[in-house]
This record gives structure tokens, C-alpha cells and sequence, in this order.
């Protein structure tokens, strides 16, 4: 037998399971806001910071990833290469050993663990009920993709991006991209746990005026990661108020929108209680 749910949206609690992907011209609050995105306020979220740009987002609880995978090394002993059954032998080389240093605080200038997406969904994935977070962020996505294109123009062995026979790189790409997305929010909806993407906006002026707006990746990579966000926002600063707001107004060239009815067609600060204000608010017309 198999169980059919009639839906009922409730407005009176906050969804959780949600992703949500926030896009915009740089230093325009996606990192700061992001890392309060919890009710818990900072405490709540773990941002995963692919492009070493959250040293200076105060309070924030950050791991810092600098590939997909973690490098490895050759074993050596007394200064000769190890083998094994006629191989080099090579080791994962220790977080703390892969070249990267603290930039501000009181570790200033010594060496700081980084580790690989891979090593982060996999404790993630193990630790995550024993974690006081419940929401994760990937910041940024953009970053992501450029070490996927790295993976594939050596994987067909081709000198760049576009390269590739019929296309074959950039699906190769778009599908590594999707798979790990989808790892990370399939982890997530499964806890209860909320995923923010990040991505910088890519503009282009279309013939009838209005701008297009999309995450600064591929058209079908932006379009395929787009399509599993519950809520995207395009984030702006305002030279007026000097504040920060975020647009979930859709139209046809912007991938920008929301799920959530309360949300849908609203401009609002871009503020993790005005938005929760927002949806705890909402009455539904009669």
C-alpha cells in the first residue's frame, strides 16, 4: 500500500530541508548574511569556504576546502621513494601539511588545516547528529566548477574548456557539479538540514531591456543547479541606505524565484529574521 500525503502549507513554522542559493555581484552581504542563516544564529551554520574569503566574517564557523579531492603525496623513507608490489606508494597528505596559513588571529602566519569537499561531505555525512549545526554553506559554488573543469580538461586530456568533441567537457563537468550538489542536499533534507549555495551574478543586457540574471557558471550547469534550489535570491547593496537586500522577483530572464508563497515576487534585507518575519507573517488571501 502505498501512503499519498495531502499537502497543507503551514506558515506558522519555518520549512527546514530547504536549499537555498544566493546570487549576486561580489561584496554585496552573501557571505556575512549566510553565516547567521540559522535560528541559532551563527552557531547554527558551517560554512564550507572554497574561496578563502571568509577570514574576516566574524563569528563564523568555517572549514576551509582547497579542491575536491585530497592531494596525495610520495612515501618516502631516509630519502628514497617507498613501493609497494612495484609502485610508488603515495599517502593523503595531512591537512595541516598542504601549504596553507592562517591570514588573521592569534595563529597569524602558521599553518592551517585545509581539507578536500570530498573529506568535508564524508565527516559531515558520519558526524552530522553529533554536530550543533543545521545549516551548511558552500561558498562558493563558482569556485567548485573551476576545479571540476580543471578534473576534466586532464581527465579528455584537452587543453581547455570547449575543447572537448560534441560538448563531451562541458557535460562531464555539469554532471560532476550536479552529483555533488545533489550529495551534499541529499544529506541535508535527510537531517532536516538546510544548504545555502553561493555564487557571483553573471549580467547580460537582453534586446528588450531587462538584465538577465544567472549564477556566473555555464547556462546548463546554472540552469541545472538552479532547478533543485527551493529558494534563489539575487542579493544587492543599496547605495541609498547603505543596506543589504535580497529579490526573489521572477521573470522569465531571471533564475531567481522562491517555492515559498510568502516569499514569491518580495524584495526584503537581506536579513535571516526579516525573512523568517516574512514567511511567519504570511496570511493567505481568502
Amino acid at each position: 500500500m502505498i501512503k499519498v500525503n495531502k499537502i497543507s502549507t503551514d506558515w506558522s513554522t519555518l520549512p527546514s530541508g530547504l536549499t537555498w542559493y544566493f546570487i549576486g555581484q561580489p561584496k554585496t552581504g552573501k557571505t556575512t548574511n549566510s553565516s547567521k542563516w540559522s535560528e541559532k544564529g551563527s552557531e547554527g551554520v558551517l560554512i564550507i569556504d572554497t574561496d578563502l574569503g571568509s577570514d574576516f566574517v566574524n563569528n563564523a564557523n568555517v572549514v576551509t576546502v582547497t579542491g575536491i579531492s585530497p592531494p596525495r603525496r610520495a612515501v618516502e623513507e631516509d630519502g628514497k621513494q617507498v613501493t609497494e608490489k612495484g609502485k610508488p606508494k603515495v599517502e593523503i597528505v595531512p591537512p595541516k601539511e598542504r601549504g596553507y596559513y592562517h591570514r588573521v588571529g592569534p595563529d597569524k602566519g602558521k599553518p592551517m588545516e585545509v581539507y578536500s569537499l570530498v573529506e568535508v561531505l564524508k565527516w559531515l555525512t558520519k558526524d552530522w547528529k553529533k554536530l550543533p549545526y543545521d545549516t551548511v554553506v558552500i561558498d562558493t559554488v563558482d569556485q567548485v566548477n573551476r576545479w571540476i573543469e580543471d578534473i576534466v580538461t586532464k581527465e579528455l586530456n584537452i587543453s581547455a574548456m570547449g575543447a572537448g568533441d560534441w560538448g563531451a567537457d562541458w557535460g562531464m563537468a555539469r554532471r560532476k557539479n550536479v552529483e555533488i550538489m545533489v550529495r551534499f542536499q541529499k544529506m541535508l533534507k535527510k537531517n532536516g538540514g538546510n544548504l545555502i549555495l553561493i555564487s557571483h551574478s553573471k549580467q547580460t543586457t537582453v534586446t528588450d531591456g531587462k538584465t538577465q540574471l544567472m549564477p556566473e557558471l555555464p547556462r546548463g550547469l546554472a540552469y541545472s543547479l538552479t532547478a533543485k534550489a527551493d529558494v534563489i535570491g539575487y542579493t544587492t547593496a543599496s547605495k541609498e541606505d547603505l543596506n543589504y537586500y535580497v529579490s526573489f522577483k521572477s521573470y522569465d530572464e531571471r533564475t531567481v524565484g522562491s517555492r515559498l508563497k510568502p516569499l514569491c515576487q518580495k524584495e526584503i534585507l537581506f536579513d535571516y529574521e526579516e525573512v523568517k518575519n516574512e514567511i511567519l507573517n504570511f496570511k493567505e488571501e481568502a
